[in-house]
């Protein structure tokens, strides 16, 4: 963490002190709300009950899923800690020491894990970071580390001692990037709207004018001629379109390159994936013409890129990076009548009436809330992680007021004439949530 001023230690203090917590304790807060950008925090400390995750606007969370004194307490410390970092009459921190380079390199050279050592061609710019990047959003630093990145042309600039590396982005809108230790040593991390995410799952790029020059092609004879591959190897028809605009909607059947099917899996156009097929298959993305489906916390869980056909029919294939598992997706024709009935004997367009009153009820029934979904989408009564509702496929989605899926709810039961419908957290599948008509 930074060195503070005096006068930044003593504003720290009297907020420490305003919530009943140590100087410690309020530093640890400062400190993650600095790597968040000053909007957000993930932090871990007992005086704020272990680990939790705040967001400017109102979303809190805590180990203690129930304490909502705890809450408060972490919200409150929050908004004070982000208004004094916002305040450009305090000067909070000392002026950084710039460290002399003792030579030591984190990077493996060029085409290595590390990235490329680029940032001497980027001195023009008067920045570490390449100038045509433009202004970034969000930029920190933490021990020998550094980042910045820039949203508009969805790029992470990372140096570590020195080395600088350029990341891919894609989907995720990057807030913070950190350390984490395992048994492994030190792994990179990066916190979005998927939650945290080891920087490795990102793509890294290289600028044109750094990769290294293109060997010259050796004169290789040329094979014979090999017969074309049966119509179902072939490569798909030129009018499937690996977009996100295009697969917006569509159905697909999952299962594994050998076995039996997982069930059916729909694209959804707010990037969630309903059919709940697998469950290490919450979002999707597509972009550079590769499907990506991520679990719940946004680590990716299955890559296809390759198209083919079978009779006619699209078939994507792919894999886990992690565990190189293979998969096929299959396309189906969208219909009314495909659709499959839910437990319970119907589907949330048959007898189910979806709006109403309804009893939020935790692990071991414990009531959280009495919510009211109204006819709009909206919801009376619930906390900022109720705010809206819609429906994805078979499944009731409760919503934050910014639109991200908070639980998910894809069990039915009907009975002695009233509805109970189960789910969980989606940041937390081993949390529990039922919903019940009272």
């Amino acid at each position: 963490m930074r060195a503070l001023t005096a006068e930044g230690q003593d504003r720290v203090a009297e907020i420490a002190r305003r919530h009943g917590v140590s100087m410690e304790a309020a530093e640890a807060m400062l400190d993650a709300l600095s790597r968040g950008g000053g909007t957000m925090a993930q932090f871990n400390h007992p005086e704020f009950g272990g680990a939790g995750q705040w967001m400017m606007g109102g979303m809190t969370m805590v180990s203690d899923l129930f304490n909502n004194a705890l809450k408060a307490r972490v919200d409150g410390i929050c908004n004070d800690l982000a208004a004094l970092t916002g305040d450009p009459s305090v000067t909070l921190w000392q002026p950084p020491v710039q460290a002399q380079n003792q030579g030591q390199s984190y990077g493996q050279g060029q085409g290595g894990a590390g990235g490329y050592s680029l940032s001497g061609s980027w001195s023009a710019s008067g920045n570490w970071w390449p100038g045509d990047l433009g202004s970034p959003t969000v930029t920190g630093s933490q021990n020998d580390l550094r980042y910045a990145y820039f949203p508009g042309s969805r790029r992470l600039a990372v140096d570590i001692g020195g080395n600088v590396t350029l990341y891919d982005t894609g989907d995720h809108l990057i807030s913070g990037v950190g350390q984490q230790q395992g048994s492994g040593g030190w792994t990179l991390t990066f916190t979005s709207q998927f939650g945290t995410v080891p920087l490795s799952s990102l793509r890294i790029v290289v600028p044109a004018d750094t990769a290294p020059p293109a060997p010259e092609p050796a004169f290789v004879p040329e094979p014979p001629a090999v017969p074309a591959a049966p119509d179902f190897a072939s490569e798909a028809p030129a009018e499937l379109a690996v977009t996100e605009a295009a697969l917006a909607g569509s159905r697909w059947t999952l299962e594994p390159t050998e076995g039996a099917p997982f069930g059916t899996l729909t694209l959804e156009a707010d990037t969630s994936l309903s059919g709940g097929a697998h469950p290490r298959m919450r979002y999707w993305s597509a972009e550079n013409g590769v499907l990506s489906l991520y679990d719940a916390n946004g680590r990716p869980s299955a890559r296809f890129d390759r198209m083919l056909r079978e009779q006619g029919a699209a078939v994507l294939s792919g894999s886990d990076p992690a565990t190189g598992t293979g998969y096929l997706l299959r396309s189906q024709a969208a219909s009314a009548a495909s659709v499959e009935p839910l437990s319970g004997g119907t589907t949330l367009t048959g007898p189910l009436e979806v709006t109403g009153t309804w009893q939020l009820e935790g692990s071991g029934g414990a009531a959280l809330a009495t919510l009211r979904l109204l006819p709009g989408g909206g919801i009376e009564g619930g906390r900022p992680s109720e705010a809206t509702w819609r429906i994805a496929g078979d499944a009731l989605l409760l919503c934050h007021a910014g639109g991200r899926p908070t639980s998910r709810f894809d069990g039915f039961q009907y009975r002695a004439g009233l509805w109970s419908l189960t789910g969980c957290l989606t940041s937390d599948e081993s949390v529990t949530l039922t919903l019940r008509q009272p």
